[in-house]
């Protein structure tokens, strides 16, 4: 009997609640879905987390599998969406830490009693920037120019405009993460 075959026969017993086939199908597939999972987020653990919850969906709704298809197909299908869910969501912390970062960055212009250690990195971080990201960073926070205002006031290329800010912000991120977040 081939793989598939053998995976088909598991699919079924598992629609059933099979225990035994399941940890068959668990152990002969975890390590190929682990690895491929990897492709998307290069972290292991992170990796095998996905993977757990892919098995745990399946024999917990057995219902939603369609006998049709082999039943490493399908986990690699939820595996597939476990980890794009999971990287929009990493995407929307950083946009949230961004937004933070830029609200302190307003904040510490126009409020003179911020916290004095958060101020004073935040100080030090800004003059450690190189220059232009400095300038497009204030001049969009601060100032609330547009990319193009910034452009045309320096005299570069929009998507320059956009890479000092982006540039800046992943500086001010990886500095300041451990006072905002904790991490």
């Amino acid at each position: 009997m081939d793989q598939f075959t053998v995976q088909d026969d598991l699919g079924h017993l598992i629609k059933k609640h099979d225990q035994e086939a399941f940890h068959e199908l668990y152990r002969t597939s975890f390590n190929k879905l682990q690895q491929y999972a990897m492709r998307y987020l290069y972290d292991w653990d992170d990796a095998e987390d996905l993977v757990q919850d892919a098995f745990l969906s399946l024999w917990s709704h057995p219902e939603r599998y369609n006998e049709t298809q082999p039943v490493f197909y399908y986990l690699l299908g939820i595996v597939k969406n476990n980890c794009l869910n999971y990287l929009r969501s990493l995407n929307i912390q950083y946009k949230h830490q961004d937004k933070i970062i830029e609200a302190m960055l307003f904040s510490s212009v126009e409020d003179p009693e911020i916290d004095e250690d958060i101020h004073e990195r935040l100080k030090y971080i800004l003059e450690s920037l190189p220059e232009k990201q400095r300038e497009v960073l204030l001049l969009h926070v601060v100032e609330k120019k547009k990319v193009r205002e910034i452009a045309e006031q320096m005299d570069i290329a929009e998507t320059t405009v956009k890479t000092h800010f982006q540039r800046a912000l992943a500086i001010l991120r990886n500095n300041l993460k451990f006072v905002l977040f904790g991490i």
